[in-house]
């Protein structure tokens, strides 16, 4: 019992060492082998794969259409496998890898059809040979490794994958992807084991190790199944000895539907003691894809009390994205407000009225009201890009009546271009004086 036990643990080991002398005895050149792909992972054999987490990057250019909404459409069966890996070699070392899901229905390439086929192997051989070549390899073979070793069915991938994004020494790209990928490391539906979310809060912390790294642990705990990872995105949000982690744990947290992530935001947008980058970032964090008509009302109730401008500058971006009736009276407020506020910061609240529905009568009104230049001047550019009748009215009007000879003479100058023919007559009129 006892040698049979210690047999079925270095059975594993054994197998991945079997496939990489198989890999390496084999004739110079490309060589390929197959193992099978775990549930939810299928493709058509030759250029796409897709999982319950959708297309693979690289892997589905040129064999979808998308149909008017946007989504995917496939023109072919998406086959459950088998996972299919060709590795090219010059000599003995490794110098691309390419991976396939299916049995291509079709010829397969030139490239493919060279390859020396070392047939089916285990999941767990598979991804232990994988993930031994990313901890070794130099460059893009050691990201390209991760991918599809997270494709084998029934193999314990975690640890491996820890270590490889752990790994200073190791290429940054590798390292991402093996962040990137952890989370196909559990079985659909399951959550990645405390050591694993763990290993990536404290990457993410590391002040000592690379920034785009940290910001794909961020990434990766955003993403975590069932929200796992949103606690510990509030928690590193709220360490104020660091700016840069609170602004990007914010922003990995803008990217989650999760409510307990869109409650978060909410609550932090009351909170004192923040920087002005990172208010600005927990603004432009709540203005994005999961914002809400109660989300503007509160962006536009906290605005009186902001001092920072690049926090008041997010506030105005994120209630024009969101636009309505509401959010347009309270740019055109904004912009219409005395001399105290700044030119620069009026002109962007009437860009930003302009993109959430703005009239084109109350355009008019505002240009009527004010007598800053600069003011006048975004109206016209407005009013230049809606061309109904009442914009090119006022326009007329303004080429032939304003008292701001700097407005009136850059008016005529952008009008000159036109082709249409009231503007056109308007001009000659003034030539003709």
């Amino acid at each position: 019992m006892r040698v049979a036990g210690m047999a079925a643990l270095l059975a594993p080991g054994l197998q991945a060492q079997g496939l990489a002398d198989k890999v390496n005895n084999a004739a110079a050149g490309a060589v390929q082998f197959t193992f099978p792909a775990r549930a939810g992972v299928c493709g058509n054999g030759r250029t796409f794969i897709q999982s319950t987490n959708g297309f693979y990057g690289d892997y589905y250019s040129g064999t979808y259409i998308t149909n008017g909404s946007g989504d995917v459409v496939r023109t072919e069966a998406c086959q459950n496998g088998p996972v299919r890996v060709v590795v090219d070699r010059a000599g003995r070392e490794v110098i691309s890898i390419r991976t396939y899901v299916g049995t291509p229905v079709a010829a397969a390439p030139m490239q493919q059809a060279a390859a020396a086929d070392l047939g089916r192997v285990s999941g767990q051989a598979a991804a232990d040979y994988l993930l031994d070549l990313a901890a070794r390899a130099e460059g893009r073979v050691g990201r390209d490794a991760i991918f599809p070793a997270t494709l084998a069915d029934s193999a314990a991938s975690t640890d491996r994958l820890i270590a490889i994004a752990k790994n200073q020494a190791l290429n940054r790209d590798t390292r991402r992807a093996a962040l990137s990928y952890m989370n196909n490391s559990v079985p659909a539906g399951q959550v990645l084991p405390a050591r694993a979310s763990d290993a990536i809060v404290a990457i993410a912390r590391d002040e000592t190790d690379n920034q785009q790294v940290r910001q794909s642990a961020l990434s990766v705990l955003a993403r975590l199944e069932h929200g796992a990872g949103i606690p510990a995105l509030e928690q590193l949000s709220k360490e104020q000895g660091y700016t840069w982690l609170a602004k990007e744990s914010i922003a990995a947290l803008s990217n989650s539907g999760d409510p307990r992530a869109r409650e978060f935001l909410r609550t932090t947008l009351q909170r004192d003691d923040l920087s002005d980058d990172v208010m600005a970032q927990v603004i432009r964090s709540l203005g994005q894809q999961y914002s809400t008509a109660a989300d503007a009302a509160l962006l536009r109730s906290i605005y009186p009390k902001l001092r920072g401008e690049k926090s008041r500058s997010a506030v105005i971006t994120a209630v024009g994205e969101v636009g309505g009736t509401e959010n347009v009276r309270f740019l055109m407020d904004v912009a219409r407000s005395d001399s105290s506020m700044s030119s620069s910061r009026r002109s962007q609240a009437l860009e930003a009225a302009s993109r959430a529905g703005v009239t084109t009568a109350d355009l008019i009104r505002l240009y009527d009201g004010t007598t800053d230049q600069r003011l006048k001047e975004s109206v016209v550019n407005i009013l230049l890009r809606v061309g109904d009748q009442a914009a090119t009215d006022k326009l007329i009007s303004i080429i032939k009546t304003e008292t701001n000879y700097n407005v009136r003479r850059n008016t005529i100058s952008r009008l000159s271009s036109s082709d249409d023919p009231r503007i056109k007559q308007a001009l000659k009129d003034i030539i003709s004086r």
